[in-house]
């Protein structure tokens, strides 16, 4: 393989690599939040995550979480749903091999909550 041809390779996975790390810091591709936020649907999506906040999260069982998610993946904008389904199927089926997708699925949902909410705190999220 040729130097030049070498160097644009790694240009193009550093490329691809930045683009992954923003694309998940950020909750996924086609997500806009602040067009989300000044939708009518963004009021009743926050009131439904309410009792998610960090101040009511003791008070969910993990049957009641589960129904909050739910609820809001059926509000949320279609950027977001693959993760609110994956986190969804953790809940239903959680499973060795898929821990870490769930858990990247978790903190992308709860970072567009908090990042939709003004008034949600989500334990764990930094948003």
């Amino acid at each position: 393989m040729s130097k030049v041809l070498w160097v644009v390779s790694c240009a193009a996975v550093a490329a691809a690599a930045f683009f992954a790390v923003t694309w998940m810091r950020t909750g996924g591709e086609g997500v806009d939040v602040d067009a989300f936020r000044k939708t009518a649907a963004a009021t009743e999506f926050c009131e439904e995550a309410a009792p998610l906040d960090l101040s009511h999260a003791e008070e969910l069982t993990p049957h009641d979480r589960r129904h909050v998610i739910q609820d809001l993946r059926a509000m949320a904008p279609g950027g977001i749903v693959e993760e609110f389904d994956r986190l969804l199927e953790w809940y239903a089926h959680p499973e060795e091999d898929e821990r870490d997708r769930s858990k990247q699925a978790s903190v992308r949902v709860g970072e567009f909550i908090e990042r939709s909410c003004d008034d949600i705190n989500i334990g764990g999220i930094r948003a």
